[in-house]
């Protein structure tokens, strides 16, 4: 079956479904860091292999095999094949087949478990940077662009690679490539229930000659794909535009049909990620009403969706959060601001995250067990940022200037590569079923000269003076030119 024909299998579940997961569930202890997932269900990235090394192979994985224009050769990294893709909701929520996943899947993200919280400082800037705004709304995958920082610091090294450990916590670049594998696993989930799917790709000029090691590091570690081809080609745009697409459910459109590799680009990186999953309780239609949303730009109507039942709800001087529940997934976490504080705040307040790690303890201090009527709008929203601004407020300065990156990994003459195009894309919408969000990250190595402090004009419009010397300094001419003849 192909990927794409797996994106409509989630249309929504009936109430006895939820009702066999609910109990389902309660037979089993929730890990913490699946909650973050659905906090991350605005990145996107999709990736390959459950286990060891992903099978690579030319002309692409059965999924995309001939589906990509002529001058484009493809190396596609082996993505796992979906559980139970014959089944629907109802008959995998029931079945032995679901209970076997679930027991596997818990294993993993107890290995991913502990590596979390050690994450928050980068998430944390990662959502300083990108969340704030006056009047727009807003939106982004932490997740998709840690993991997109991580395949960039495989082709860096020196200060370069060391900035970009730093921002990601990690003390070696061994460190941080076991810490990928290992979070990809938790992450990557492709069942009827859930849609958690991974991926990343390189876009290499044709002719180039890049390190293979790299390469096969970038190929094994991170699931990577391949693509090589001429940068600004239509052929290699639209390549890049159709996988980026396949690999976000065709949710980014708005924004990948403007996708294009400079001809200038020496290589790109790409990653994404396409998420689907179910409330554990559902909203039902009937009990929506239309309210007034007061926005920053005014008062506008919203269909709020309406349920009444115990939850956990932690709170601090700034906010108080709710949690819902996503079946065999996370939570989604909702901030409520409290009166005069600015919601801008909230993006670098350590508090929204910490929320993550004590969610569904009532013992920790903040977290109550109310009941709740909850009234939440249905909502989507959709943004594209330039990343070049947050990387160097992220102090990732030296892959942004030819003069000091280091991408000799990706390529021996890296001294002349930098990153002069980076962009980041998410989209998050919630409805009566549950939450949908898919984001891309890429950023694309230019080549180029230093960078100059100041510009200057030098015109030799007047009289000056010239010198002529031979390869060892010696002074073979000079002269002064005062007229033209």
């Amino acid at each position: 079956m192909k990927k794409e024909d797996l994106f409509d299998l989630l249309g929504g579940a009936d109430e006895k479904e939820v009702m066999n997961a609910r109990e389902y569930r309660a037979q089993k202890t929730r890990p913490a860091w699946v909650k973050w997932a659905a906090l991350a269900a605005c990145v996107a990235l999709a990736f390959g292999a459950v286990v060891g090394y992903p099978l690579l192979f030319s002309g692409g994985s059965p999924e995309v095999a001939g589906n990509y224009p002529p001058g484009v050769t493809v190396v596609s990294a082996q993505t796992p094949d979906p559980v139970s893709a014959e089944m629907d909701n109802q008959q995998f929520i029931e079945s032995d087949a679901h209970w076997n996943w679930w027991q596997a899947y818990r294993e993993k993200v107890a290995e991913s478990t502990p590596l979390q919280e050690g994450l928050n400082g980068c998430y944390t800037s990662v959502m300083a940077q990108l969340l704030e705004a006056e009047d727009e709304n807003t939106v982004a995958s932490p997740l998709n662009i840690y993991i997109a920082f991580a395949m960039l610091a495989e082709t860096a090294d020196g200060n370069t690679r060391q900035q970009i450990l730093d921002l990601l916590g990690s003390p070696d670049i061994e460190t941080l490539r076991q810490n990928v594998r290992t979070i990809w696993q938790s992450n990557y989930v492709d069942t009827p229930m859930v849609k958690s799917l991974l991926a990343n790709s390189l876009w290499l000029r044709e002719g180039d000659n890049f390190n293979e090691k790299t390469l096969q590091i970038l190929a094994e570690n991170y699931l990577a794909s391949s693509f090589r081809g001429q940068p600004g080609s239509d052929e290699m745009n639209k390549a890049l535009q159709q996988w980026t697409d396949a690999n976000t459910g065709g949710l980014l459109k708005e924004y990948t049909k403007d996708l294009k590799l400079d001809p200038s680009m020496v290589a790109a990186i790409m990653s994404t990620l396409y998420y689907k999953a179910i409330w554990s309780n559902e909203f039902y239609a009937e009990d929506n009403t239309q309210e007034i949303f007061h926005g920053t730009k005014g008062d506008t109507d919203a269909t709020m969706m309406h349920r009444s039942d115990t939850m956990f709800v932690y709170r601090t001087d700034a906010f108080t959060a709710v949690s819902l529940g996503l079946i065999d997934s996370g939570s989604m976490f909702f901030y409520l601001p409290s009166e005069g504080t600015d919601v801008n705040s909230l993006a670098s307040d350590p508090d929204v995250l910490n929320a993550i790690w004590h969610d569904n303890d009532p013992t920790d201090e903040g977290w109550a067990v109310p009941l709740v009527n909850l009234s939440v709008p249905k909502f989507k929203v959709s943004a594209k940022t330039d990343l070049l601004d947050a990387m160097k407020a992220l102090g990732l300065t030296d892959a942004l200037d030819p003069g000091t990156a280091d991408f000799t990994p990706l390529r021996e003459e890296g001294e002349n590569l930098f990153i002069s195009t980076a962009e980041h894309a998410a989209t998050v919408e919630i409805d009566e079923n549950g939450v949908t969000g898919a984001a891309y990250t890429m950023m694309a190595y230019g080549e180029g000269a230093l960078l100059v402090e100041e510009e200057i004009d030098f015109v030799l419009d007047r009289p000056f003076l010239f010198v002529v010397t031979g390869m060892d300094g010696s002074v073979l001419f000079s002269g002064i030119v005062r007229n033209i003849e």
